[in-house]
């Protein structure tokens, strides 16, 4: 998987959740300009609380139980745009495959589809269950239809809790959802670019080079997960382990010596705010403005309890 193909997946599957990592957890507003690129964790986590409320009054109101699940544990994987370059991660998870395939096997499906949450829905008659659907997720799942930069078109509901609860804290639906996705696509749709770049180049040349004096000749990080996942199906756990460990500390050394990611990162966020303020200069405002009072509605609904 590459880095672009990482963002793809991450943006997608979290492109209209407000807890979503759009960004990480630097600064969101661009000293220049004002406009906001993205959220800090704690903001995420007021607005997602927020909205989680929300969305539970008016389920309440309308008869359903809701929010019955605590939240669970957020992952510690480290975000690897360009690369892993956490030493200590590495040394204790590898790159994380054993706790991937763990999220993805049926025992997570399992303990989710027998959350307190899961189960209460389940104890409905199926009409109260789609009656439970539509409360929650509105009469039609492609009301709002917005282009998503780079990737087609996004369909959200225009009605239900999940879009009342968003529209009482971002404003007009139509307008968030489609300055909300332009958003958290930046990084996206500027990372060709990003990696084109010749300071960019050149730390991955030295990245190479450090890799094959190792002995790891592989032309970039996603290359060498992916090597290292394939060989890892012939070998005993303990062995796969060993094997993906030792890669992926040489592979976070390496990036630290010849600073790919640090490079990465900076050449990227001098990428997403030209973006912002010229190309998307327009949905970045909007964005701007509506998270901006968002956070003040977030924290009265959090603490009015």
């Amino acid at each position: 998987m590459s880095g672009k193909d990482l963002l793809r997946t991450l943006a997608v599957t979290g492109l209209l959740l407000v807890t979503a990592c759009s960004a990480a957890d630097r600064p969101s507003e661009d000293a220049g300009g004002r406009l906001r690129t993205g959220l800090t964790g704690a903001e995420r986590k007021l607005l997602g609380e927020a909205e989680q409320r929300l969305i539970t009054g008016c389920m309440r109101d309308k008869g359903f139980q809701y929010g019955l699940d605590p939240d669970g544990p957020r992952s510690e994987a480290p975000t690897r745009r360009f690369g892993l370059d956490d030493v200590a991660w590495a040394r204790g998870h590898g790159y994380g495959l054993a706790e991937a395939a763990r999220s993805g096997d049926r025992g997570g499906k399992a303990a989710a589809e027998n959350s307190p949450q899961a189960r209460y829905l389940a104890s409905l008659p199926p009409q109260r269950q789609a009656e439970f659907d539509r409360a929650l997720n509105g009469t039609d799942h492609a009301a709002i239809v917005v282009p998503a930069p780079g990737r087609g078109q996004i369909f959200t509901s225009a009605d239900g809790c999940q879009a009342d609860a968003r529209q009482r804290l971002y404003g007009d639906l139509r307008d968030w959802t489609e300055a909300k996705v332009a958003v958290v696509n930046l990084e996206y749709v500027t990372f060709d670019d990003v990696v084109a770049e010749p300071p960019y180049t050149r730390a991955l040349a030295d990245w190479r080079a450090c890799m094959k004096a190792r002995g790891l000749a592989y032309p970039s990080s996603s290359e060498a997960i992916g090597a290292v996942a394939k060989e890892n199906r012939s070998r005993t756990a303990g062995e796969a382990k060993k094997r993906e460990v030792t890669v992926a500390v040489a592979d976070a050394e390496c990036n630290r010596a010849a600073g790919l990611a640090r490079t990465g990162t900076r050449l990227q966020r001098e990428h997403v705010r030209d973006a912002a303020r010229h190309e998307f200069a327009r949905q970045t405002r909007y964005y701007t403005r509506a998270v901006t009072t968002a956070l003040g509605r977030a924290r009265s609904v959090v603490g009015s309890g």
